[in-house]
């Protein structure tokens, strides 16, 4: 084994290590050649609602991308109920990998750079870099499907300085080729006009999600419980990889 490949091993798994998490590792360029840098190179969403920091600049040593998922089951819905400006599962992500960057520091002496969610921010197109690290595929939902979780993932990414040896794509997954269209079926906005996703369509039941906050979060400083938004996952619950 390579110091390359066995660095790689030690990386993965102290990522793998905190429950719940799957990780792989590709090479920045690699992503920046990816297909939504070629369509969408400015990002045409918005910063969005997580409550991440702006990164203007990436450090210029950092070469290699660490790509993290957690798993976001139904029985846990609240890890994606949005409460006090983020939800649950990004402050657990983002939790991660800050212990990530302080053990990759220790252990190596190199920086590590954790990333905002949103491109607009200074992140990266996570589902792009996910299926390059091989944790996925992107499913007919146009969601990342993890052979174990499904659809139940979500994704963060973390800069490393230097190079390191990629983990293999994933090859031999590929359910949505005999599925019925759960998913597209399960569409409360009919997101899926000939069988295409469409984000513009899709928006629409994101921005009444918005508009109609529930209270449903921890009690507050007033006595009353927080007002949280509880995105649509329809296409994601119904999926039946990983159910």
């Amino acid at each position: 084994m390579t110091l390359k490949s066995s660095l790689t091993t030690e990386i993965i798994s102290q990522a793998q290590s905190y429950d719940g998490i799957r990780a792989g590792i590709v090479p920045l360029k690699d992503v920046l050649k990816g297909y939504s840098y070629q369509v969408a190179p400015d990002d045409p969403g918005s910063q969005g609602q997580l409550d991440d920091g702006m990164i203007v600049d990436w450090p210029k040593e950092a070469r290699t991308v660490l790509i993290l998922g957690l798993n976001h089951p139904e029985k846990d819905p609240r890890l994606d109920w949005l409460e006090r400006g983020d939800t649950w599962g990004n402050r657990r992500l983002r939790e991660i990998s800050e212990l990530l960057k302080q053990w990759f520091r220790k252990e190596y002496g190199l920086d590590a750079q954790p990333l905002p969610y949103h491109v607009a921010k200074g992140g990266l197109f996570l589902k792009d870099a996910a299926v390059l690290s091989g944790i996925g595929i992107i499913g007919r939902n146009n969601l990342l499907l993890h052979p174990e979780w499904g659809a139940r993932i979500r994704l963060r990414s973390i800069l490393l300085q230097g190079d390191f040896q990629a983990t293999k794509v994933l090859e031999g997954f590929s359910p949505c080729e005999t599925c019925e269209g759960f998913c597209q079926k399960a569409c409360p906005m009919n997101a899926f006009p000939q069988e295409k996703y469409r984000r513009p369509i899709c928006r629409k039941q994101i921005i009444a999600n918005v508009e109609n906050k529930v209270p449903d979060g921890e009690i507050g400083e007033n006595g009353k419980r927080n007002l949280v938004i509880k995105y649509c996952r329809a296409c994601e619950l119904s999926c039946p990889v990983g159910a």
